[in-house]
C-alpha cells in the first residue's frame, strides 16, 4: 500500500558519522511509500561537523527533499523537535532519532494504526519488542524510575515507555500539541504524552524492534536524571497555574 504524504523531524545532536547515510536510508525507503515527502533535519548545536555533513549532502543530492534546520548552540532534543513540527507542511508526522535504532521500516505498520489513531507512538517495553543487544544497565535503571516518577507526578501510569524517539502524529494533532509544548530537553516527550491525555487524543502503542547502536550515548547520566525530575515538576505546575489552555507557548 502506498500513502500520500508525510514529513519527518530528525533532532540532530553530534551525529556526523551516521547522518548521511542514514538520511539516504530514510529518503530511499520513503520514496517506495509515499507519494510526497519531506525529511526535516535540526542540528542542536552539534560541534562535531554534523551541520556540514547535511549541507553537503543538500548540495550533492538536489533529489532528496531535505531542510536543515541549524541551532548554533545547544537548545535540547524537545526544542529541536517542535521547531522541526512547526516547519512540517505534509498531514502525517514522524519524529525519529537520527541513529536509526528504531529502523524507519517500523513506519508501515504505524501508518496503519494511525488510521484508528491520532498519535502512535513506540515502546521498547510493550509485549513483541526486540533488542539486537541487551540495554547497558542504567538505561533500564533511568527508564523505570523515570517512569515511577511519571506515575507519581503526572499520573502517566499506562505508558510505561514514553521516550522512545519514534512518534506518529496526523499534523493538526501534533501543532496542537507542540504549540503547547514548554519542555526543552528529554523530558518533552512526558509533556506530549501529559498532553495527549489531557487534549483527549487517541494515542496507540506499538513495540518495536531496537537495533544496536556502538557508539557513545548522548544521555548524561547525573544531570539527565536531575533535569527530567524537574522538568516534570515544571510540567504539573504549568498544568496547576493552566498555562497549556491557551494553545500556544
Amino acid at each position: 500500500m502506498k500513502y500520500s504524504e508525510i514529513s519527518i523531524v530528525i533532532p540532530c545532536h553530534k551525529e556526523a558519522e551516521v547522518i548521511e547515510t542514514n538520511i539516504l536510508t530514510v529518503n530511499e525507503y520513503l520514496s517506495g511509500l509515499f507519494d510526497r515527502h519531506e525529511i526535516i533535519v535540526v542540528t542542536d548545536g552539534s560541534p562535531d561537523g554534523t551541520d556540514n555533513a547535511i549541507d553537503a549532502l543538500i548540495r550533492s543530492r538536489s533529489d532528496i527533499p531535505l531542510t536543515h534546520i541549524q541551532f548554533p548552540d545547544n537548545r535540547g532534543k524537545g526544542a529541536a523537535v517542535k521547531a522541526g513540527i512547526l516547519a512540517s507542511r505534509f498531514e502525517t508526522v514522524l519524529f525519529m532519532d537520527a541513529d536509526l535504532t528504531i529502523p524507519i521500516e517500523e513506519l508501515g505498520e504505524f501508518m496503519s494504526a494511525l488510521g484508528q489513531s491520532d498519535i502512535v507512538i513506540a515502546s521498547r517495553l510493550a509485549p513483541g519488542a526486540k533488542f539486537e543487544e541487551p540495554v547497558p544497565w542504567y538505561r533500564v535503571l533511568m527508564a523505570r524510575g523515570f517512569h515511577l516518577l511519571q506515575i507519581l507526578i503526572l499520573g502517566n501510569f499506562e505508558f510505561s515507555d514514553t521516550q522512545c524517539g519514534f512518534k506518529l502524529f496526523r499534523r493538526n494533532v501534533a501543532l496542537d500539541i507542540f504549540r503547547r509544548i514548554t519542555i526543552r530537553r528529554f523530558a518533552f516527550d512526558a509533556e506530549l504524552i501529559f498532553l495527549a491525555k489531557h487534549l483527549d487524543y487517541r494515542v496507540a502503542i506499538l513495540p518495536v524492534t531496537v537495533r544496536k547502536d556502538p557508539r557513545d550515548t548522548n544521555v548524561r547520566i547525573v544531570r539527565d536524571p536531575i533535569d527530567m525530575l524537574f522538568s516534570l515538576l515544571q510540567i504539573r505546575l504549568n498544568d496547576l497555574l493552566g498555562r497549556y489552555e491557551n494553545g500556544r507557548q
